[in-house]
């Protein structure tokens, strides 16, 4: 399979570099590897640290091994198959540096980007590839991860329509409630997404509301794109791959 090589957004420079933490949850990090070619410049050595280990499932290992076989030997000159070749690349797309001496660029997947920092040396790691799950990255850099003014949302038990403010305890029922809670989901599924705002930011939002706005469920990446729940996990040890 081939895969497209491109050039870094203004905004993505931050993520040729290991996230952990809070940062690593909203961006969906899932680990890097980095890679060097030995002295003689032919090798092939790599070491995997994982940021999120529950994100590296068999279908994204799957095709990680892909994409770095793809640079390793799928490409016409292929970058990742010794230091010369990679020289080559870095030289010839300087206008890809996103830092000083470091040239970068991503690929973009269905499920996955993959962002490469590439920097050819006896003294150093020649490549990081740090790896990321767009259910995660994606809703980030669009802003589906921040916490809007005003929601609307469903008071637990009794169905009632209710309006929500960032930063405020407990909820405001509204007026124009209707008598059924399924009328009331419909209206506020409909008024939110008026708005923009997802399903994973109005349970975040009724969670702050009522349990506090720190709390881990007040998080919209804590959400499936349902506004199902979803625990958050870390690991932070190092495995190689």
């Amino acid at each position: 399979m081939d895969y497209k090589l491109t050039a870094f957004e203004d905004n993505e420079k931050d993520f040729i570099y290991r996230m952990e933490g809070e940062k690593a949850e909203r961006h969906g990090a899932i680990g890097y590897m980095r890679l060097d070619f030995g002295k003689g410049g032919k090798e092939f050595w790599t070491t995997w640290f994982d940021s999120q280990k529950h994100l590296k499932t068999p279908a994204f290992k799957a095709e990680f091994d892909s994409v770095i076989n793809f640079l390793r030997s799928g490409m016409e000159y292929p970058i990742f198959s010794n230091r010369r070749e990679l020289r080559i690349f870095y030289l010839g797309h300087s206008d890809w540096q996103v830092i000083d001496r470091v040239v970068g660029f991503k690929i973009q997947t269905a499920d996955y980007t993959y962002f490469a920092r590439c920097r050819p040396s006896t003294d150093d790691y020649d490549v990081y590839v740090f790896a990321y799950d767009n259910r995660l990255l994606l809703p980030e850099l669009a802003g589906k991860h921040e916490l809007p003014e005003k929601c609307y949302s469903i008071k637990p038990h009794s169905g009632e329509l209710v309006s929500i403010y960032r930063g405020e305890n407990g909820y405001i029922p509204c007026d124009i409630s209707k008598p059924t809670p399924e009328e009331n989901r419909l209206f506020a599924d409909t008024s939110n997404k008026i708005f923009g705002i997802t399903r994973a930011q109005e349970e975040a939002m009724l969670a702050g509301c009522m349990f506090g706005w720190n709390t881990t469920a007040a998080k919209p990446w804590n959400y499936d794109q349902n506004g199902n729940f979803k625990q958050p996990q870390q690991n932070k040890n190092e495995h190689e791959r």
